[in-house]
This record gives structure tokens, sequence and C-alpha cells, in this order.
């Protein structure tokens, strides 16, 4: 019987959501253009050849980090499925807002990775980031909205929230607000219009 060397992933446990969370938590405290494959496995304590199994490269690790970013919002998700209207609906849409940017805030450049992995058809298939934008979806069409215009004004929203992110300075904290709240405002309009 052969041993299994230690640093190998099966030996030491790497599985896809430990790699994730180590490329956040590297993200959280140097910024993203510190992650990298030898920084994920050092973190995770293991050699970097040992996150081949699950990653090959940069670029691979990019796309995980943007399909598992958002874990942490899943009470949105069961949120998004109880609202009815579309008031509930936009302030769903504000407080889950102002979330994201306080996260994108404790993950420098997060928000700009995410905006360059900004797909049309992100929601298809797995992921924390695919499960949020199904449910925002779902529920503008379980209030009457047809799917394609459904579509369109999530994909508005989600790009006009990493633009101002991404464009916002440290001293700029309510102009993010005051513009999320004159955009929703139009949004809001919009929405009303599409379900009467």
């Amino acid at each position: 019987m052969t041993r299994r060397d230690p640093s190998s992933h099966a030996a030491a446990g790497i599985t896809v959501t430990s790699i994730a969370d180590a490329a956040l938590a590297i993200i959280h405290a140097d910024g993203v253009d510190s992650l990298t494959m030898r920084a994920v496995a050092e973190r995770l304590q293991v050699r970097a050849p040992s996150l081949y199994h699950h990653v090959h490269n940069k670029s691979e690790l990019l796309d995980l980090v943007a399909r598992n970013a958002f874990d942490q919002f899943t009470a949105d998700n069961t949120a998004y499925e109880e609202l009815t209207t579309v008031d509930e609906w936009i302030e769903l849409t504000r407080s889950g807002s102002l979330e994201l940017r306080a996260f994108y805030t404790d993950h420098p450049g997060l928000a700009g990775l995410m905006q360059s992995k900004a797909t049309p058809d992100r929601d298809q298939g797995a992921g924390s980031r695919a499960e949020l934008i199904r449910a925002q979806i779902d529920a503008l069409v379980r209030i009457g909205v047809p799917e394609p215009e459904a579509r369109h004004l999530f994909e508005v929203t989600a790009r006009w929230s990493l633009a101002a992110v991404v464009a916002e300075h440290a001293d700029d904290t309510d102009l993010f607000a005051d513009g999320l709240d004159l955009f929703l405002y139009g949004v809001r309009a919009r929405l009303l219009e599409l379900v009467s």
C-alpha cells in the first residue's frame, strides 16, 4: 500500500470551499492584486501543486472567487423568495447593495474583479453568486415583470452598483448611498410601469 504525500489535496483536506475561503481572506487582508496560487497554498499550509486538482491557474482561481464570493449573503436569497411587491424588491435591493458595498470595501479590488466577470449568463451554474442573481431575477418575475425585462433590470442595477463601488473614494461614503437612492427611484418607476 502506497502512502499519500501529506501535502496532496486529499490528505490535506483541500476543497473548493477551503480554496475560495483562503482566497477571500487574502483579498481581505492584502487586496486582489496579492492573490496568487502560492499565497493561497501558504494560507492553507500546503504546497501550491496541491491546489491544481481543483484550480489549474490564477484565472480559474479568480473565477472561483467570483462564483463563491457571496456565501455570506444566503439570507438574502430567502428574503427575495418571500417578497411580493415592487417596494419590497427595491428595499431589499437597497439594503443588499449597501451590504455588498461594505463587503467590497473590506475586500480591496474585489469589486473590479466582479465587474470584469459580469457576464449576462452568470446566473447559470453553481456558486453563491449565481444563486443570489437567480433569486433576484425570479423575484422580479414573480411580481409580474416579464423575464427579459427582469434580467435587464437586474443587469442594469448590478452593473451600476459595481461601477459605483469601483469608482468610489474612501471619503465618498455618502455619495454611494445618495446615488443608490436616486438610481433605485428610477428603477422603481420602471418596475411600476412594467407590472401595471
